[in-house]
């Protein structure tokens, strides 16, 4: 008898916990989108306790290498180009992508020097006028980072350049060292800036060397009842105020 009694009071401890459990959807996404994002969670988080959206976030490139690794992940946001190149190639199957909001390359100062980017001339002059600068690690996938290379090869001024550059991990590392004032200009998506002191904004590359990236969404179960509410939560009027407010433009 006792070992019926025992038996039953653990077919009941196991059902509480089966009824306790909260599905774990884990979201990696570009640090553009950290703020957004963590709104979107905490909105979705709070009205769904059964469910629990977890975000991680890193360079477009590093984010993406993370949710492929990851087969219980759930969705990906990163650049609509490198969406577009997984899928073409087979590497993420299923739906298309859907667009999110674009955001711009720009340039953050520390406060100790604040030059003038409006054309190619004034951004050559404040690059190397610049004691120190940081952007995002270009071999970790960075968007910004690797068209700042880019842009400082046309410029002709590389190698002055990286001579006096530090790589950060990515747009939010960089972010922290202008802030701290380790570096006096900071290379990075306009929504970063603005998300983590919209007061060091210097503002985006000019016209010419304009770098505009659309972040875009791709799920493994797009069909799922709790991601159908974060993307439909996403492309909402309320999200697009999010999304705005963060320094993002949302495609509606």
């Amino acid at each position: 008898m006792n070992n019926i009694w025992r038996f039953l009071f653990f077919v009941v401890l196991i059902f509480q916990a089966s009824c306790n459990y909260a599905a774990e959807y884990r979201v990696y996404s570009a640090a553009g989108m950290k703020l957004p994002m963590m709104e979107f969670a905490q909105h979705l988080n709070q009205s769904n306790s059964s469910n629990l959206i977890i975000n991680d976030f890193d360079t477009a490139g590093a984010a993406e290498s993370k949710f492929i690794a990851d087969m219980n992940s759930a969705c990906l946001i990163t650049t609509s180009v490198r969406l577009e190149k997984a899928l073409s190639s087979g590497v993420l199957k299923g739906s298309a992508a859907i667009p999110v909001a674009d955001t711009l390359g720009g340039i953050a100062f520390s406060g100790e020097y604040k030059p003038s980017i409006l054309n190619a001339a004034e951004l050559k002059t404040a690059l190397l006028n610049a004691k120190s600068i940081a952007f995002s690690d270009p071999a970790r996938g960075a968007t910004v980072g690797v068209h700042f290379l880019e842009m400082i090869k046309k410029l002709d001024i590389e190698k002055e350049v990286l001579a006096k550059s530090t790589l950060a991990k990515d747009g939010v590392e960089t972010m922290k060292l202008v802030i701290s004032k380790k570096v006096d200009l900071g290379i990075t998506q306009v929504s970063e800036i603005i998300q983590a002191d919209s007061k060091t904004l210097l503002g985006p590359f000019p016209a010419e060397y304009e770098l505009a990236s659309r972040y875009a969404v791709w799920c493994r179960n797009p069909k799922d009842k709790n991601i159908e509410l974060l993307i439909g939560f996403i492309q909402s009027d309320k999200g697009a105020q999010t999304l705005s407010k963060n320094g993002l433009r949302p495609v509606r």
